[in-house]
């Protein structure tokens, strides 16, 4: 069984400590009214009224205070009266992650005929296109290979071979997902890039 004369004992103290700090600042704020009354009939003159105006000012803000937290509930120790802001964020979920190196040397630097990995991790579309594309810096920025192919629960990468092709120099690698209208076209959407370098 619980016992809660403990905190009996608190709450009943919590009210003393409620009532002398309402009257310690009543008190602080009559008196706080008769120097300002001062001050403004000496027209801001006397600095003894403005002196203790502060003083009596800092005296209010400091029962306010007390005030604010002898009114708290709760068991203690609590520090004030309010509650802690919580903010909760949905965390999205990874999708579509593009993995793209070059089988057996790694890094992004393949000729023709070598075998680009291209990985999907979290997929979300069951069909992708890879395209290669020469970097429009260079020149024209023309395709120089598509790749189509198919994710499935167990396989979620494909092996592309360069195809022979005489452009030397930095290209893009682009993965989309393939979706369907319900007109029965096809429509597109990037979820990765990755940048190679043709020799």
């Amino acid at each position: 069984m619980q016992d809660y004369g403990n905190n009996c004992i608190f709450v009943e103290k919590k009210t003393e400590m409620k009532v002398k700090f309402v009257i310690i600042y009543a008190l602080a704020g009559v008196a706080f009214l008769a120097v300002s009354l001062w001050a403004f009939l000496s027209n801001g003159r006397s600095a003894k009224a403005i002196r203790y105006k502060y003083k009596l000012g800092g005296i209010m803000l400091t029962a306010w205070a007390m005030l604010s937290a002898a009114s708290c509930e709760g068991v203690p120790p609590f520090v004030t009266c309010y509650e802690p802001v919580v903010e909760c964020y949905d965390v999205a979920a990874p999708s579509n992650e593009v993995y793209v190196e070059v089988k057996d040397y790694g890094g992004n630097k393949l000729k023709s005929g070598d075998v680009l990995t291209v990985r999907i991790d979290y997929p979300t579309y069951h069909n992708y296109r890879c395209r290669i594309t020469a970097d429009p810096s260079n020149g024209d920025a023309f395709v120089i290979q598509t790749h189509d192919f198919t994710v499935t629960e167990s396989n979620s990468s494909v092996e592309i071979t360069l195809v022979a092709t005489d452009y030397k120099g930095s290209a893009k690698v682009t993965v989309c997902g393939i979706g369907m209208m319900q007109d029965g076209s096809e429509v597109e959407s990037v979820v990765g890039t990755a940048s190679v370098t043709i020799l």
